[in-house]
């Protein structure tokens, strides 16, 4: 079950693409190194939060790599 921090992450994302999301983040998040055989940043920019929770629970490659760093607090402006 999730913590209040990590609901609270989920209620702000919700419906949000990524490229919404990185708006209110560093840019220095683009320049993660992203595990073989996952989408490239272009990709992920169209993909909606949902899409990005639905990825790293079936284990897809780089879907929990950029969902942590979407929900990094290290990453807000």
């Amino acid at each position: 079950m999730p913590d209040n921090k990590e609901a609270k992450i989920v209620q702000d994302f919700t419906g949000q693409t990524v490229a919404d999301i990185l708006k209110r983040k560093k840019g220095s998040i683009k320049q993660a190194h992203l595990p073989s055989g996952s989408p490239d940043w272009d990709t992920f920019m169209q993909m909606t939060w949902e899409q990005i929770e639905a990825g790293a629970r079936t284990n897809r490659p780089g879907f929990k790599v950029v969902r942590k760093l979407l929900a990094d607090k290290r990453f807000d402006k």
